[in-house]
């Protein structure tokens, strides 16, 4: 039975449990409605990856919020070691407080499973006979190169893109950070589509290669990197040659990686506050790899560790203080979208973008009118909604993004050429499936696509076109018919 076809109850039960956490705001009620908007995210995620049918980009950003919002809030009372303890991670806000906020994703995120239904699939223009060709395993080279060169000229390091002292990013660096999702998907795709046991050899090398690649960005951009690299493959058919015992074995495999590179990437953090920014990362690599294998420093690395894993779940948090703040103050009318906008400009066609990347990030323009603390906090589209308009806007953000991002798709799959199809229907699920992105993470990315795809289009079409029209007739025909003559008997 098709799990999909249960994702309207699903919704459904969300928008009750909204209603439960604002008429009996507690701290049980709290705990169970995080406990099922969690589940509910791990089924509909399954749904989408089960059935390629059922792959809808608004599921897929409910997911993304139910994981970050109801996930986070339950890890946050599991690592609590008391009532006590869970109020003073929560940084004692009212449980009436933070029951409103969870509503508030609840209900949205309910409505969204609701109306997702009449969306189509996203990842239906795939083409069923796409394989691995030449122009795949040539984007898989180019892009590790691309995101190799990165790093060695300076432009990809700790927490990923890296900017000037004005606060710019170079092209390597953009484009090297655009490519890491959708080649991850691409390659778990064709690993699964290969006919040559070389072939998925090496496409499941690459797909290892780009998790570990993104290891100094952050812990959930290694989540995600598996994450696209298994729906890809599930999309190639992949996942329904495996058993269950199989299947089982390949997450706890892919999970136990995800925690021992998420690990490193907190020994990374620690190196980095050890040798300060300007260290270059070779320097960070090493002493953070030490962080972790040295006996003398593994007791501390490991409390450490496990304090930051406790206090970072707890992103409702910030979307409660807006709440708060916006209830009093009022919101901002529209001032961060504008911000935003301003940011997805070109340096070159605004003189004064420099106004705008001196704030360095939005929570230094909208806090001080907040009245809040000018401090880097979990942002999502529901908060940049928030902030903006209100709860209203919460709903309104969201809604936008998910046409914006449906849109992009659809003009994306008009094209012929299925790899540059796939890249770009990749780099959407990757965004979407991102919670902690403001709105300008997910324009500028857009931005970038609309100028790579069409160089990507021109790479993967024109050697097609100088064929002659007796290659593309040997070509186009079928296998079974390209046997060596008959050697006639004299």
């Amino acid at each position: 039975m098709r799990l999909a076809q249960h994702v309207t109850r699903l919704g459904g039960i969300l928008l009750l449990l909204g209603f439960a956490l604002l008429l009996w705001p507690s701290l049980v009620v709290f705990v169970g409605a995080a406990l099922i908007g969690a589940t509910i995210a791990l089924i509909v995620l399954y749904a989408c990856i089960d059935d390629a049918g059922d792959m809808r980009i608004s599921w897929l950003l409910v997911t993304a919020l139910l994981f970050a919002y109801d996930g986070g809030s339950f890890s946050t009372y599991l690592n609590a070691t008391s009532v006590q303890d869970f109020e003073i991670l929560t940084k004692q806000r009212p449980i009436e407080l933070i029951s409103a906020a969870l509503a508030l994703v609840n209900i949205i995120c309910g409505l969204v499973l609701l109306v997702g239904r009449l969306e189509r699939s996203a990842v239906a223009a795939i083409a069923e006979d796409t394989t691995d060709s030449g122009f795949s395993f040539a984007l898989a080279c180019f892009g590790l190169g691309l995101i190799l060169a990165g790093y060695l000229v300076g432009d990809l390091g700790y927490m990923g893109i890296q900017t000037d002292d004005a606060g710019r990013v170079s092209v390597l660096g953009a484009a090297a950070s655009l490519i890491e999702g959708p080649l991850a998907g691409i390659c778990g795709f064709m690993a699964a589509r290969s006919r040559r046991a070389t072939g998925t050899v090496f496409y499941a090398a690459v797909v290892m290669l780009v998790a570990l690649a993104v290891v100094p960005t952050g812990r959930r951009a290694i989540v995600l990197i598996l994450l696209v690299a298994t729906i890809g493959f599930a999309l190639g058919g992949g996942l329904r040659r495996l058993s269950l015992t199989q299947k089982l074995l390949s997450v706890g495999i892919g999970g136990g990686f995800a925690y021992v590179m998420s690990s490193y990437f907190f020994a990374l953090r620690l190196a980095t506050w050890e040798l300060g920014n300007t260290a270059g990362l070779a320097d960070q690599l090493w002493l953070g790899l030490e962080f972790m294998l040295s006996p003398s420093l593994q007791e501390r690395f490991s409390a450490l560790f496990y304090d930051n894993v406790r206090e970072r779940t707890f992103v409702l948090g910030y979307l409660a203080d807006l709440i708060e703040a916006v209830s009093s103050s009022g919101p901002l009318d529209g001032e961060a979208l504008l911000y935003y906008l301003r940011l997805c400009v070109p340096s070159v066609l605004d003189p004064t973008k420099d106004q705008i990347i001196a704030y360095q990030m939005v929570e230094a323009l909208v806090h001080p009118k907040l009245g809040l603390p000018v401090i880097d906090e979990a942002n999502t589209i529901l908060t940049d909604g928030t902030t903006d308009f209100g709860i209203a806007g919460a709903l309104v953000y969201c809604a936008t993004l998910i046409v914006l991002m449906r849109g992009a798709i659809w003009a994306i799959q008009k094209l012929t050429s299925p790899i540059t199809v796939m890249f770009g229907t990749f780099t959407v699920i990757s965004l979407v499936l991102k919670p902690e992105l403001t709105l300008d993470e997910y324009l500028v990315p857009l931005r970038n696509l609309a100028v790579f795809i069409p160089l990507m289009w021109l790479a993967e079409t024109l050697p097609a076109s100088f064929k002659t029209p007796r290659m593309a007739a040997t070509t186009a025909r079928p296998e079974h018919a390209r046997q060596w003559p008959v050697r006639p008997k004299f």
